[in-house]
């Protein structure tokens, strides 16, 4: 047997219709609802970007590149996330999802940092660290002999001005940090309290830290079931738990898209996207409760 076949009916068995099938008996249609929501999440920036060609609106695009770049591979991380706990490996799944956070936060914030309009604002309160990331964001654009409407155009050339050093700094910024900044931009507006996206980085990190109740044998343990055994057990109560921490994740994310959103489309097509969006089935499948009433206070 060559070795990506090995590999290949390794995957099937850790992936197998029987995992899933026993996951959707036990959750209903919850299944539908989260599936719906990880969609929305991923489909929220490109029904907004759209035109009336149907085409993606590129200058907007462009300028919203920074965050895009991460979106990507958030929405794809989400969906690994989900598929992972509905297979019975859970704390892969939580893993899976606070880099989902992160790769939502650290998008934002780069978008964010990208905008003179917010990176000079009064709202910019940062901590030393982030004060000390935008001076040296401000002096790289002298140095370079750019406009800062330049960086404003295509987001994305913050990457290329914020190399080596610099950008590692970023990382090492703590996440509580950048949350706060988030909030103080407003990129969190509509959430029932920003610290609830704190909160959620708190309870995910204990599966990344691997707290010995949040591995997939500790769970088992704890849930009563057979340990040590292949497939694995699916677990009622890991599985519930994940789908709460999932869902508020998803809307949180919603939440974010749409106050980036807000900053960049012209009036006008934004209320018109919003009010698509409200009347769209899918969108009321996916049940976004914190999502759904930014829209309706974005339309007052």
């Amino acid at each position: 047997m060559e070795t990506w076949e090995s590999i290949a009916g390794w995957i099937k068995k850790v992936y197998g219709d029987d995992l899933f099938k026993q996951s959707a008996q036990l959750i209903g249609q919850r299944l539908s609802v989260e599936k719906e929501s990880w969609r929305q999440f991923c489909l929220v920036p490109v029904d907004y970007l759209q035109i009336q060609t149907g085409k993606i609106d590129d200058k907007i695009f462009q300028s919203m590149s920074a965050f895009l770049m991460y979106h990507w591979d958030a929405g794809h991380t989400a969906g690994l996330s989900l598929v992972n706990a509905l297979c019975g490996g859970y704390n892969a799944a939580f893993t899976l999802l606070r880099s989902f956070t992160e790769l939502l936060i650290n998008g934002a914030l780069f978008q964010c940092l990208a905008q003179k309009t917010l990176r000079e604002s009064p709202a910019f309160e940062a901590t030393h660290s982030l004060s000390l990331l935008a001076s040296q964001l401000s002096s790289l654009l002298k140095q370079n002999r750019l406009d800062p409407a330049a960086l404003e155009t295509a987001s994305a050339s913050i990457f290329d001005l914020m190399k080596g050093d610099w950008m590692q700094s970023a990382f090492r910024i703590d996440i509580g940090s950048k949350i706060q900044q988030l909030t103080d931009w407003a990129i969190l507006k509509g959430l029932d309290e920003p610290r609830i996206v704190r909160k959620l980085y708190g309870r995910l990190s204990e599966n990344v830290h691997q707290r010995i109740e949040h591995t997939d044998i500790g769970r088992a343990i704890e849930e009563g079931e057979e340990i040590f055994e292949w497939p694995p057990k699916i677990l009622a109560e890991s599985l519930n738990d994940f789908l709460g921490e999932f869902h508020l994740a998803i809307d949180i994310g919603v939440v974010v898209e749409l106050n980036l959103l807000v900053q960049k489309l012209p009036r006008d097509r934004l209320r018109e996207k919003d009010l698509q969006l409200l009347n769209n089935q899918d969108f009321r499948t996916a049940n976004l409760k914190q999502a759904k009433r930014l829209l309706k206070n974005l339309r007052t």
